[in-house]
């Protein structure tokens, strides 16, 4: 994929851009747990706000519905 590409983030719903192959998420430092978190619960990529949240943990399994 070649950047930007305008994507819509599925845990907030904000607009976002994610630039391919040196995108910006490549910096974030998350866990395989988290990243097996994420790809049980979303499709596709989310934005840096919502991603840097799960790598400081306020975005977990506390945060998912009883």
């Amino acid at each position: 994929m070649r950047g930007p590409v305008e994507k819509i983030c599925e845990h907030c719903g904000e607009p976002f851009q994610c630039q391919g192959y040196r995108c910006w998420c490549e910096t974030v430092c998350i866990t395989d747990s988290q990243m097996d978190w994420i790809a049980a619960r979303y499709r596709d990529c989310l934005c840096p706000s919502c991603l840097g949240q799960v790598a400081q943990g306020t975005i977990s399994r506390q945060s998912d519905p009883a």
